[in-house]
């Protein structure tokens, strides 16, 4: 295999790459005697250049060779760990944990192709191998293989990772027989909650079997917290100023962070005080932007559910909300402990979290309608607007027009896990019913040859010639872009799970979305932004609907060039860009429900 270097993989996620072989006998000790405080003091060349000398005078020893591909990784010279790597497996030692850090390569790469085909070497190897196991649930599921990726996901949450073998891991992270246990717990936790987020991200299931499958991960995690509830008495009146917590694993560069960011600092001091509990491995520059915003900030990472839950009901907290549901990082296990008399989940999730401690799930009329098909633990507090709420980035460029007469370029932004096979066989049609237009789709994904081709050939299936696609994948910034709209007359989104920010992205820059709006949550997204923008007309009902109205559309020249021209204007006056009014709002429906828990009691 050869290995394909790519732009824009972040090494940020990749904690293994910070890990070190510890081995305990002989030269190898003594070596790391050396490396370690070189590690510590962030001298990473010094500590690669007494590495390569000890695999030149001990070339036999696959330790060594372990601790220099690791430290080749750190340093991003992905050629010269891929090398030590694949001396262990010429060696025909340690293969498992050795195709697992070949398969990390390849995927930091972007060769996921490559990637799964190591993962399953490492699982031929060893059965049992969790961490292998879940890592190739997540390549699935990103290839769009979501049968399989949640038979992986189901395995990983009965197996138990091996956090003692420091190949694989950053440092031995148990200390004693509990915390080992504790730790595989929280392993097993988080891979029910990928299965769970890829169930809801993906509608794959039902509303019924959804609420059941997010009940029974309450029933197994949130035991211990249920058995530790803590007891709650209203502190004063209905007027007093409340104390809100938000927990979040994407206080950062994050999308979810975008739409939470304006909420942050438009709350009003005089009626809120505002703590963020913030479980981010990897602070950035918003990280420290929406800390300087908050009243109180915690970095919760290290700290256990009993320790956080602890922390929150000494900081006295009246109204908590989870801003992450089932998605990655998430501390949900300590909301099972009930650390504030009102909780709440809201922004960064799909659908029920499950939780019998989670009081209400805030969402709004059109996301969520009265006759919804969603189900949920939570009782659903619907707000009258739009709960999103949209910052333009400063550096977006202006509006421009499309040249006169060009060729109408449809255009989809979204990820491509999000382009289940009803998109590609409704935007085959489209492109069918407008002769000579084309396609425009960017994509992460689309860095990866393995994946171009893949998505060529599903569009050849439904008659559609490559020449009529235009594929881009990373872009050398925001800016950048956000300027390629400027090649897109009409936007495509996708179905079922609808656009977010790429939504309301596409229409800050002047391109109109043709939405499908479904039954749940996941597929209304867009819907609601547009509705908020006073643009129900590009929302379709049905999938043949949504057909109609792109043809139409791109018929119909005049009326996109008024749109383009009007779009960012309507969008600046709309509710979808008013965040003092949405923090306003935020604010009177947590003071409505924590008024609403002490109305006919004072203790529970």
């Amino acid at each position: 295999m050869a290995l394909v270097f790519q732009r824009g993989h972040d090494l940020r996620r990749c904690s293994y790459v910070r890990c070190l072989y510890d081995d305990s006998e002989g030269v190898m000790m003594l070596l790391d005697d050396n490396i370690q405080p070189l590690l510590k003091q962030g001298k990473i060349e010094e500590a690669r250049a007494l590495c390569v000398a000890y695999c030149q005078d001990h070339p036999d020893d696959i330790e060594g060779w372990f601790k220099l591909g690791m430290i080749e990784t750190h340093l991003r010279s992905f050629k010269q760990a891929l090398a030590a790597f694949q001396r262990i497996v010429a060696a025909g030692e340690a293969l498992a944990d050795a195709y697992f850090n070949i398969g990390r390569l390849y995927s930091l790469c972007g060769n996921l192709g490559y990637a799964l085909k190591c993962y399953q070497q490492a699982i031929k190897c060893r059965p049992e191998f969790a961490e292998a196991s879940s890592t190739m649930a997540e390549l699935l599921r990103r290839q769009g293989n979501f049968k399989a990726a949640d038979e992986w996901y189901r395995r990983a949450t009965r197996m138990r990772p091996d956090f003692n073998n420091l190949r694989i891991h950053l440092v031995k992270r148990n200390k004693d027989a509990i915390n080992s246990e504790q730790a595989v717990v929280k392993f097993q936790a988080s891979m029910h909650s990928n299965l769970l987020f890829l169930r809801s991200y993906h509608v794959l299931c039902g509303a019924e079997e959804m609420l059941e499958s997010h009940v029974e991960w309450d029933s197994v995690y949130g035991a211990e917290g249920r058995a530790h509830i803590y007891p709650h008495v209203s502190r004063s009146g209905a007027d007093k100023r409340l104390r809100i917590g938000y927990v979040s694993p994407d206080f950062r560069r994050h999308p979810v962070c975008y739409f939470f960011e304006p909420i942050l600092a438009n709350h009003d001091r005089s009626a809120v005080e505002v703590y963020c509990y913030a479980e981010v491995r990897e602070p950035d520059d918003m990280t420290e932007h929406l800390r300087s915003l908050a009243d109180g900030w915690c970095t919760t990472m290290g700290l256990s559910d009993a320790q956080l839950a602890q922390r929150i009901y000494d900081d006295g907290i009246d109204v908590l909300i989870d801003l992450a549901g089932h998605t990655a990082g998430n501390r949900l296990q300590a909301f099972t402990f009930k650390p504030a008399p009102v909780q709440v989940t809201y922004l960064g999730y799909f659908t029920t979290t499950g939780l019998a401690a989670m009081d209400y799930w805030l969402t709004d009329e059109v996301l969520t309608p009265v006759d919804t098909a969603e189900r949920s633990t939570e009782s659903i507090y619907r707000m009258p607007r739009c709960c999103l709420v949209y910052q333009a980035p400063k550096d977006a460029p202006e509006v421009v027009e499309r040249p006169e007469g060009c060729t109408i370029t449809f255009g989809s932004f979204n990820d491509l896990s999000k382009v289940a096979p009803e998109s590609l066989e409704r935007w085959s049609e489209i492109l069918r019913r407008v002769p000579d237009s084309r396609l425009l789709i960017k994509a992460r994904q689309l860095a990866d040859e393995v994946e171009r081709n893949k998505l060529c050939g599903c569009f050849a299936f439904h008659g559609i010639e490559a020449e009529r696609l235009i594929l881009r994948s990373h872009t050398a910034s925001q800016a950048e872009h956000l300027a390629m709209y400027g090649e897109v007359d009409i936007a495509l989104d996708s179905m079922p799970r609808t656009g977010g920010t790429t939504t309301a992205e596409a229409l800050w820059m002047g391109v109109p979305v043709i939405s499908f709006a479904g039954h749940h949550f996941i597929e209304r997204l867009s819907a609601s932004m547009l509705n908020a923008v006073g643009l129900d007309a590009l929302i379709a009902s049905t999938p043949d609907e949504y057909i109609d109205k792109a043809v139409a559309l791109a018929e119909n020249e005049q009326r996109r060039k008024k749109l383009r021209m009007e779009l960012r204007g309507c969008l600046e006056s709309s509710s979808l860009c008013d965040a003092p009014g949405l923090s306003r709002l935020l604010e009177s429906s947590y003071r409505d429900m924590w008024v609403k828990r002490f109305s006919n009691e004072s203790e529970i």
